[in-house]
């Protein structure tokens, strides 16, 4: 997923905006609203809606909190790589 600015500053992104946090629309860079709806608006793209929702939080403190102002590159690769990481303790403390 492609993360850029507009000449005018705003934030965009190659996956659609799914609007929960910020009926303004999305950021990264930082832990707030707009950076809240784009780690999920990245996770619905590739896992489900239950694992997006889990997980979205801990993806934005995470990952788009780290993304530069000028933006930069989510790789669809690295994006489920990093769910798996974080989901096999949360199933391995499930199973016991």
């Amino acid at each position: 997923m492609v993360l850029w600015r507009t000449p005018e500053g705003e934030a965009r992104a190659s996956v659609p905006h799914v609007a929960r946090h910020s009926p303004t629309g999305i950021e990264w860079g930082y832990g707030g609203s707009g950076p809240a709806d784009l780690a999920r608006s990245v996770l619905l793209a590739l896992v489900d809606e239950r694992a997006a929702d889990m997980l979205y939080q801990r993806f934005k403190h995470e990952v788009v909190a780290a993304v530069p102002k000028s933006g930069g590159v989510l790789r669809a690769a690295e994006v489920r790589a990093w769910v798996e990481q974080v989901r096999r303790p949360m199933q391995r403390a499930a199973e016991q």
